[in-house]
């Protein structure tokens, strides 16, 4: 069976000091979630990082997904701001 399709997506911002396993950190999180990660793009320029994640997923369960966010952003001191937009929108 192929995977579900999804048109609603999220970009999910991270901002933290250049450190080992930011990336993979997110991806744990993400991981007990049905998604596709569409994109990841990272900037890393001064000893800072910044890392986008481009993710499509069932709107039912963006409050799950935010919640677990939040909760690894504050445990890890990490910055992250996460914006919504249906993939058909302009």
């Amino acid at each position: 069976m192929a995977p579900r399709q999804y048109d609603f997506t999220a970009l999910i911002l991270l901002s933290a000091s250049d450190q080992p396993g930011v990336e993979d950190s997110l991806r744990a999180v993400l991981e007990p979630f049905t998604l596709e990660i569409r994109e990841v793009q990272k900037i890393a320029l001064r000893g800072r990082l910044i890392l986008g994640f481009l993710i499509a997923c069932d709107p039912a369960h963006v409050l799950a997904i935010e919640e677990d966010i939040n909760a690894f952003s504050l445990a890890s001191g990490i910055d992250v701001a996460i914006d919504y937009s249906e993939e058909n929108e302009k």
